[in-house]
């Protein structure tokens, strides 16, 4: 049994209590400051916009651009500015300085008017419509699609279903294969433990606090106590102090779910798999994995503490893509986008993969 505030959320939702349950507390001036970090700052223009979706595209660092573009997926659940944290730490930095035209999907906040979205909206309409709107401005006939985490997901579903507007598939620790039993997976798979229907009931959105709080719940110590006492040690480092500021941020800046999509992630595929066993439907099509023939490229963490390397493998081997690049990286889930090695080593390898299928 997954240590779980199980009764505590479980008595909440029995009264109706609609107030989603907090993160624990940070130190007031931790607060403010963290609030305060600059994060987001490579220059950038929205290009397309429906409902609270944004389509962005990035001012280019280079004279010169390659002919398909990067389409980065961001993850439902946090805000995407984590794959822009920083200058020197900044995943789309790293493609603008390779002369790759970037753009970035931001599903926004939904509100409690949007509980009814699910993946066919996600992946059918949003996901689908930017893409588009990519090649059209752009002139291409397809893209270099680039998920993150959940946005993995929606990305591989997207490759799944219009193969021919993918011209490679990028995956940032994603989370495809379900039946793990590591990280984020044993937090929801048991009807009896946890109800994603109760909290869509109550909530109409799963809020983002209870989902934060619940991540916290994979290593309690370290997210409640361990990286504050190693911030206290370091305060008179203020660069480190600045960049812990940008990733308190956005550890606790997450947006709500929609009560839908919330609904799908965890029935249809955390518990029943069907995207790795084939059964998943998208707007009345099946979500044909073997249809995904495109290169893969799956950057993952060997220390990943939300989203394991068994999440993602074995869902490679049901694809019909003849050109697969694993490439492991020595950190966790939020190191592979904003750790300095990472940005000394591993995105210079990943930006040299999409070199090379350009």
């Amino acid at each position: 049994m997954p240590f779980f505030p199980a009764d505590s959320i479980s008595a909440a939702l029995e009264t109706g209590v609609r107030k989603s349950p907090s993160p624990r507390a940070k130190p007031p001036f931790l607060t403010r400051r963290s609030a305060a970090a600059d994060v987001g700052r490579t220059p950038h223009e929205e290009i397309y916009a429906e409902n609270k979706l944004s389509l962005v595209r990035y001012d280019s660092l280079t004279d010169w651009t390659r002919d398909i573009p990067v389409v980065l997926v961001s993850a439902i659940i946090n805000r995407p500015y984590i794959l822009d944290l920083q200058p020197d730490r900044s995943v789309v930095r790293r493609f603008l300085e390779r002369g790759f035209e970037v753009y970035l999907v931001d599903w926004g906040s939904p509100s409690e008017l949007d509980s009814s979205l699910g993946i066919d909206d996600y992946v059918g309409r949003y996901l689908s419509r930017c893409v588009d709107e990519v090649i059209g401005r752009v002139g291409c006939d397809s893209i270099h699609l680039f998920g993150y985490c959940t946005g993995g997901t929606l990305s591989a579903i997207f490759a799944a279903l219009s193969p021919r507007r993918v011209h490679t598939l990028g995956l940032l620790a994603p989370v495809l294969n379900f039946d793990a039993d590591k990280g984020t997976f044993p937090l929801w798979e048991r009807e009896e433990s946890y109800s994603p229907k109760r909290v869509a009931d109550v909530y109409r959105n799963a809020p983002g606090t209870l989902l934060t709080f619940e991540f916290s719940l994979i290593a309690p110590f370290e997210y409640h106590l361990g990286r504050y006492l190693r911030l206290f040690d370091r305060l008179d480092d203020e660069a480190y102090v600045d960049h812990v500021m940008r990733r308190l941020r956005w550890g606790f800046d997450s947006v709500d779910v929609p009560g839908r999509l919330y609904r799908q992630f965890l029935v249809d595929l955390y518990r029943e798999n069907k995207l790795q066993t084939g059964r998943l439907t998208v707007e009345g099509k099946n979500v044909d994995v073997d249809a995904i023939d495109m290169p893969i490229v799956n950057v993952i963490g060997s220390a990943d503490q939300f989203i394991p390397p068994e999440a993602s493998l074995p869902f490679l081997d049901t694809t019909a893509s003849e050109d697969i690049q694993v490439i492991e990286f020595p950190t966790d889930h939020v190191g592979l986008s904003v750790g300095r090695a990472s940005h000394e080593d591993l995105w210079p390898r990943v930006c040299e993969w999409f070199e090379g299928h350009s």
